[in-house]
């Protein structure tokens, strides 16, 4: 089963539907039944922990994103929060945000083809990395609306990182391709 004993802190994010058996430090399977996991659920394992599963679906792929965080947060709260305040849209970077703390927020971003509204910008004022959990096509606009600050295709597991020093607004719609855009969106 996966295994791994996390010397780091370290965000573990469902990927699909699974259904999963934890066992404890000593290998002892601690479910009597295996336990389904949600997609897009997320597990924090500090520093130390060992987390340890095994895939309880004998025809599906138990499929994580799992984020080490090798320093501490490079910003405190307050500066954390003092950037966000400072933002001139929406700083809601996805769809839905499912964690935060203080090494990250991590957000959902899911849009249908044809999804998203090009007019309705939000500004990133942290660094950020997009993960693609399915084959898609993203559009960026300008924070006015402008089209064709972007066209990004891209696949399944491919992964890009932004640097906060690029602090534009922007707005995203989804694909005329009739890709969905599925990713996970650090921040």
């Amino acid at each position: 089963g996966g295994h791994a004993h996390h010397t780091l802190p370290t965000l573990r994010w469902q990927v699909g539907e699974g259904l999963h058996f934890l066992h404890d430090a000593d290998g002892r399977c601690k479910d009597a039944a295996p336990a389904h996991v949600a997609d897009k659920h997320t597990f924090w394992v500090a520093p130390g922990e060992t987390f340890r599963c095994t895939n309880a679906h004998c025809s599906s792929v138990y499929r994580q994103i799992c984020w080490e965080f090798k320093q501490r947060p490079q910003r405190t709260e307050a500066e954390v929060l003092r950037l966000l305040a400072s933002a001139v849209f929406s700083t809601d970077v996805g769809t839905s945000l499912l964690f935060e703390n203080a090494y990250c927020r991590a957000w959902d971003f899911y849009l249908e083809p044809g999804g998203g509204d090009h007019t309705v910008p939000h500004h990133h004022v942290l660094d950020y990395c997009f993960v693609y959990v399915a084959a898609g096509r993203l559009l960026g606009s300008h924070h006015d609306g402008t089209l064709g600050l972007f066209d990004s295709v891209n696949e399944d597991q491919d992964v890009t990182w932004f640097d906060s020093k690029c602090r534009l607004p922007i707005a995203f719609t989804g694909s005329d391709l009739g890709l969905k855009n599925m990713q996970r969106a650090l921040t």
